[in-house]
């Protein structure tokens, strides 16, 4: 059964690392089965449909498409086209957030643990304002990107999971190419 998929690989063309072309990305996911391919941005975000059983799956395909066809050693994340519009619509910082540059929502490779979230949820992050659910983290960082605490690789070593993140901006991008 085939399925509407976000690949979301993590580091793919920031500054001079890990470059990636988006037109040859999506050449060598269609040889490689996938269907439909759609790159957002230049940061690797890719829309496509796969015959995959699932994300996992998919995320260690395409993670070893970009290790064998570009030597780009990366983690993928991938969540199902309907989980990322339920994302959207939880918007559980909707009261807060209203800069979409400022928004983060951090998706995480497995669900984190209770006392970990618990504990997460009692400490003090002023000015930065954090909501978990399930396998996302959500961010209001309103002095902007730059100057927040609550990075992906904050939670990387606090959950002791692989995350990555994308702004409200950038998923409301994703989502329109679904």
């Amino acid at each position: 059964m085939s399925g509407r998929y976000l690949v979301m690989p993590r580091g793919i063309n920031v500054g001079n690392r890990n470059r990636v072309s988006m037109a040859e990305l999506r050449s060598k996911l269609v040889d490689a089965g996938h269907s439909d391919p759609v790159t957002i941005l230049q940061s690797g975000n890719v829309v496509l449909t796969s015959k995959c059983a699932d994300a996992a799956t998919l995320s260690s395909s395409v993670e070893k498409l970009l290790a064998e066809e570009f030597g780009v050693y990366v983690p993928c994340l991938v969540r199902r086209a309907e989980e990322v519009e339920a994302v959207l619509e939880l918007d559980p910082l909707r009261d807060v957030a209203d800069d979409g540059s400022r928004y983060l929502v951090n998706f995480l490779s497995g669900k984190p643990g209770a006392e970990a979230i618990r504990s997460l949820a009692i400490a003090d992050h002023e000015p930065e304002v954090v909501h978990v659910e399930g396998l996302e983290v959500y961010v209001w960082t309103p002095e902007g990107v730059k100057a927040m605490r609550l990075s992906y690789s904050y939670f990387e070593k606090y959950f002791d999971l692989i995350a990555t993140a994308r702004n409200w901006n950038t998923l409301n991008k994703i989502v329109a190419k679904f």
